[in-house]
């Protein structure tokens, strides 16, 4: 057979034969695999938020814990702060007296500090509508300021050496207060009361209401009565208590008559 009849009857062969369709069928099924991850793709780009709204989400969370911390910052400072302030009701030799190294004037008013009554002078003060006190000559103290509104209603007023008459005016002073020397800590309630300090001994005389002392080497606690006296030594004697003696007697009740001060008296 000449090529050129071979020639022929392969094509002819060739054109008989089925047609390929894998080609075809492959095609579908990219089409098919497409079409299914991008119905996926689309899904899953639905679901995820954009990113500004992210953004603007984290945004409010930011501000509103800013705000909330700064609300509770408020509270905590408010709670803190107290709003009374120590008054000048009396002042006898006003220039031989000192708060924080200054001279004070009456109706003047101060938070906190040392005070210096020298010889001669004589200073009155009240905190608030709460506690009013005498400060005679020669006395040297630390006057905190006045409890918190809500936190640190804890006060410890320390004396030096000197004379304190004080009083509640009848009520409860609301607040803890501690007067404290080198001796003894006295824990007050409503009560009109005088503390005393010399350079031996520390004395703490009740009129009415309750006082508890604290003797500071031993630890031992004494109640004490009204219309008497405990003495506290510095060289490790046994306290005393004592009646009141009759100067005594006659201040506490001078100090009891007097009261608490209104705006109008100062």
């Amino acid at each position: 057979m000449s090529d050129q009849n071979n020639e022929q009857l392969l094509m002819t062969t060739l054109r008989r034969l089925p047609r390929a369709v894998a080609s075809s069928e492959a095609r579908q099924r990219a089409r098919a695999a497409f079409m299914a991850g991008a119905v996926q793709d689309g899904a899953t780009q639905a679901e995820a938020p954009p990113k500004h709204t992210e953004k603007r989400r984290s945004r409010w969370a930011a501000m509103l814990m800013a705000a909330a911390l700064g609300v509770l910052a408020v509270v905590f400072l408010y709670g803190w702060q107290s709003p009374d302030q120590w008054v000048v009701l009396d002042a006898v030799e006003a220039g031989g007296i000192a708060v924080e190294g200054r001279t004070v004037a009456v109706g003047e008013s101060f938070g906190s500090g040392s005070v210096a009554v020298a010889a001669g002078s004589e200073l009155e003060l009240q905190l608030g509508h709460s506690l009013r006190v005498r400060l005679l000559a020669g006395t040297e103290l630390e006057l905190p300021s006045g409890p918190g509104r809500w936190f640190g209603i804890d006060r410890t007023l320390k004396l030096d050496k000197g004379e304190i008459y004080g009083t509640s005016g009848g009520q409860k002073l609301g607040f803890d207060l501690a007067f404290v020397t080198d001796e003894l800590s006295a824990r007050m309630t409503g009560t009109t009361f005088a503390v005393f300090r010399t350079d031996t001994t520390s004395c703490v005389c009740l009129w009415v209401g309750g006082i508890d002392v604290t003797a500071s080497e031993s630890g031992d606690v004494v109640s004490l009565e009204p219309r008497s006296r405990i003495w506290i030594y510095r060289d490790g004697r046994a306290p005393e208590v004592l009646p009141l003696s009759d100067m005594e007697t006659m201040k506490l009740q001078m100090t009891e008559e007097a009261g608490l001060a209104t705006p109008d008296s100062n």
